[in-house]
């Protein structure tokens, strides 16, 4: 993986390039098209302006009404909510969850639970991304790591990214994101009833908890093809369009 695709902005520290991985037909997830974040409504003023040379064109926000209204983004965003449970569920409070593995089942639980709750989200972003007019795209939840990091994760399997770039990817947070960017999210979780080890392990980037959506991909859904046709329901062209709009190859023009 490129150190190249951190790009520092001032006020957010894990805005990420998802070009420059090599995918499973010999081509390269392309440069400057689609990239992921953490929230933008940190961004100070200098960090907005250098934002604005990057040329987003759509930014689809994955946060919920309440963080969106608490904090919403500064520049034009498209709404795509993305959740690891049914829409309207209540959260479950986090009282008897006390140790740093409760954390990090509650975040493999979360993200496997995207896969079946947030279908609709993630058909929404890989179609418009698929169209190429909306390019350049940009992702984000709050940090940058969970939702965004599950949306990530099913766009570079469906572009032929090899499992371990895809979970280098998620793992990379750990490298940008500390837990002095985490204090929000830190006190949150202990309000919600979280001790503090168990909130340790759900800020963390526990590699087996985005295994665990890899597998149920391959396992429950029957890998990525059929995830995306059966489940997400994208049709085959725009499957076929999505990786010919991302993956660019050595013999091409």
């Amino acid at each position: 993986m490129s150190s190249d695709r951190h790009i520092p902005l001032d006020g957010i520290t894990n805005l990420r390039d998802l070009g420059g991985f090599a995918t499973a037909d010999g081509g390269t997830t392309r440069w400057g098209s689609v990239y992921r974040a953490d929230a933008l409504h940190k961004l100070t003023g200098a960090g907005l302006l250098r934002f604005r040379e990057l040329g987003v064109r759509s930014v689809f926000d994955l946060r919920g009404d309440v963080e969106r209204d608490a904090f919403p983004n500064p520049v034009d965003s498209v709404h795509v909510p993305i959740a690891g449970r049914p829409a309207g569920a209540t959260p479950p409070r986090r009282d008897g969850e006390i140790a740093l593995e409760d954390g990090e089942r509650m975040l493999r639980d979360t993200y496997v639970g995207i896969l079946e709750h947030s279908t609709a989200g993630i058909a929404t972003i890989l179609a418009a991304i698929a169209s190429g007019g909306e390019l350049p795209a940009l992702f984000h939840c709050h940090g940058g790591k969970d939702r965004t990091g599950v949306v990530a994760a099913v766009l570079l399997c469906a572009l032929g990214v090899s499992r371990a770039d895809v979970l280098d990817d998620y793992e990379a947070t750990r490298r940008y994101r500390t837990i002095n960017e985490q204090q929000d999210s830190y006190a949150s979780m202990l309000a919600n009833g979280m001790s503090p080890e168990a909130a340790a392990g759900a800020l963390g980037t526990p590699r087996w908890a985005m295994e665990a959506v890899l597998d149920a991909i391959d396992e429950r859904f029957g890998g990525i093809d059929a995830y995306l046709a059966e489940v997400v329901g994208l049709p085959a062209e725009t499957i076929e369009r999505l990786r010919a709009t991302l993956v660019e190859h050595p013999d091409s023009d």
